[in-house]
């Protein structure tokens, strides 16, 4: 299957990936720093995410789901706030999550201790988007 637009250009395109109708899922790409929303096989939002720095904090690739969410937890690990935290590792130490202000600017660079961190407008949106139990594909 091709999918067409920016998505056939992601490292996904090689594999095989069933979509059911409707079913709303979130595709990340670590070397593009992307994150691509999906209805279907429609592309339903795009942006630029922060991941894992490579050396030390890697976003695990894999083939996820959302857990849970919560509205703006704080790391107990470093002690930030994580608005708009959607849990995708049973550990609930990855995730999605909106990135602070003070470094949305470099969104596109990985960057991160190993969640995936999106802009304000994104990270709310997918926080009521993506429901419990959507797919998170990271590659």
């Amino acid at each position: 299957m091709l999918l067409r637009g920016f998505i056939s250009l992601l490292p996904f395109q090689e594999e095989s990936i069933h979509f059911e109708h409707g079913e709303r899922l979130a595709m990340v790409s670590k070397q593009e720093q992307v994150i691509v929303f999906l209805e279907g096989e429609q592309e339903a939002n795009l942006a630029l995410v922060s991941t894992g720095r490579p050396t030390r904090h890697t976003t695990p690739s894999g083939n996820f789901e959302v857990l849970y969410k919560r509205w703006s937890p704080v790391s107990s690990i470093y002690r930030v706030h994580m608005p708009y935290w959607q849990a995708i590792e049973d550990s609930g130490a990855i995730g999605l999550h909106q990135a602070s202000p003070s470094v949305e600017h470099r969104l596109g660079e990985p960057l991160s201790h190993g969640c995936v961190r999106m802009g304000f407008f994104t990270a709310r949106w997918a926080y009521f988007w993506l429901p419990v139990g959507a797919s998170v594909i990271v590659r």
